[in-house]
């Protein structure tokens, strides 16, 4: 059942019985939280590998590359991100927890979710190239916006991908052919550099990358989704539902990046420069939080629907977890700031440790608010979750107008912190009402 904000928190009457049961590996997974856990934490790691690995090509690049070259590689590599995540309608999100609940079958969402995604990653295409056309920026050319361009259509198409794995419950087959796939993107880049090879060169490997990476998806899924069978009803309710978490995903990008971005237009450049810095490190726990609530909405989506009665112990196992791991982390932080300054950007950022140690205070809230988030889609309440992140966005604004222009760095990052705490107390706060809620219904 599903419980209803609008309806003062009561049940909804049970919903059609479901197509399809829950995937067999994933039940495997979903029968104990410890195999839920160990099996997030699998996808956390292999996420973790991901990004070091893309991490040390960045730096190899910018030794290998000219300082113009390594520019426009990066100017080029960052339009492509930008449109993208603009034109993500989030309709794998949805897909996950369908597939995962067996509420549809692996064929049905995937020929579902497949056109659109496609389609959202022409849009984001076409527009970049619109807008790379009007400003070259640091000099690209109408080649480089194509392959860009390729990039985002297939890496939609990849992401998609990955993601109906993870819904199926092979969560070994996703992160290994993630992490092997970015290491051999990261090598194969680094001997095209190394060979002195093109900033359009660098760009066609990943375009391959790419490309390789759906093949091989679409390979390993052909069993689950067989032939092309996607429901047009279910395809616009897909779009429907993608769209609410589109825009979630779009206010808590604005009330999470709003307080840099202003700082930016009233502060000096070496402030800035010092929010910035001290942001590397809370942002790296961000993303590993990020990837712990796409970790875990497979398996809410699946207890809820052979156990509903565990889903809330699930989901606070899973927050305490990141919670804890949030303090600590925050803790160390907060307590040598100046020291990891000075050691990771030098001497001229050594004072900024206290702009850090403001910072470190959003840590623990990072992963409540990201498993929250998952875990209300996996209740169908991607409603909810868009009026949330709206509402918080709205105070962010509010508060980084009166605070930032009087307070400049370090107003910047309280307004950081306390949005992102804000965002975590208050998704979680509706998860909990949401599961309770549930519960008492279903017994």
């Amino acid at each position: 059942m599903r419980c209803d904000r609008d309806n003062g928190g009561v049940a909804h009457p049970p919903e059609p019985p479901p197509l399809s049961s829950v995937p067999s590996e994933l039940h495997a997974i979903t029968v104990s939280d410890r195999r839920v856990l160990r099996g997030a934490s699998l996808l956390v790691a292999g996420r973790v590998v991901s990004k070091l690995a893309v991490l040390i090509f960045l730096v190899i690049a910018a030794r290998l590359l000219s300082k113009a070259e390594y520019g426009l590689y990066s100017y080029v590599l960052i339009l492509a991100q930008t449109f993208g995540i603009l034109a993500d309608p989030q309709v794998s999100i949805i897909a996950v927890r369908d597939v995962s609940s067996g509420r549809r079958s692996a064929g049905v969402a995937y020929w579902s979710a497949l056109p659109v995604a496609i389609g959202a990653g022409v849009l984001a295409a076409v527009s970049l190239i619109v807008f790379g056309t009007i400003d070259s920026g640091p000099g690209s050319t109408l080649t480089m916006l194509l392959i860009a361009s390729a990039f985002v259509i297939l890496g939609r198409v990849y992401a998609l991908g990955l993601d109906l794995l993870r819904a199926l419950g092979r969560f070994t087959a996703e992160v290994t052919l993630e992490t092997t796939g970015t290491v051999l993107l990261v090598v194969t880049a680094c001997v095209v550099a190394a060979a002195g090879g093109s900033v359009t060169a660098v760009l066609t490997v990943f375009v391959v990358h790419s490309a390789v990476g759906a093949l091989v998806c679409h390979v390993l899924l052909r069993k689950q989704v067989g032939a092309p069978a996607g429901q047009t009803a279910y395809r616009r309710r897909l779009m429907r539902s993608g769209l609410a978490l589109a825009g979630a995903a779009g206010a808590t990008a604005v009330a999470t990046r709003v307080p840099l971005i202003a700082l930016g237009l009233v502060a000096s450049a070496a402030a800035f420069a010092e929010l910035s810095a001290g942001l590397r490190f809370a942002d790296a726990f961000y993303i590993l939080a990020l990837t712990a609530g796409q970790a875990m909405l497979p398996s809410i989506a699946a207890v809820l629907t052979e156990q509903p009665q565990r889903a809330l112990g699930l989901i606070r196992r899973a927050v305490g977890l990141m919670l804890a791991l949030g303090m600590a982390i925050g803790a160390v932080l907060a307590s040598f700031g100046d020291e990891l300054m000075r050691a990771v950007f030098g001497e001229p950022y050594a004072s900024s440790g206290v702009l850090l140690s403001i910072l470190a205070a959003s840590l623990p809230f990072m992963g409540m608010f990201w498993i929250s988030w998952f875990g209300l889609c996996a209740y169908d309440r991607e409603r909810v979750v868009l009026a949330i992140t709206l509402g918080l966005a709205s105070a962010a604004l509010v508060a980084t107008a009166v605070i930032v222009p009087a307070e400049g760095a370090r107003g910047a990052a309280w307004v950081f912190s306390a949005t992102l705490a804000g965002l975590a107390l208050t998704t979680y706060a509706a998860l909990e009402r949401c599961a309770i809620s549930t519960g008492r219904a279903d017994g």
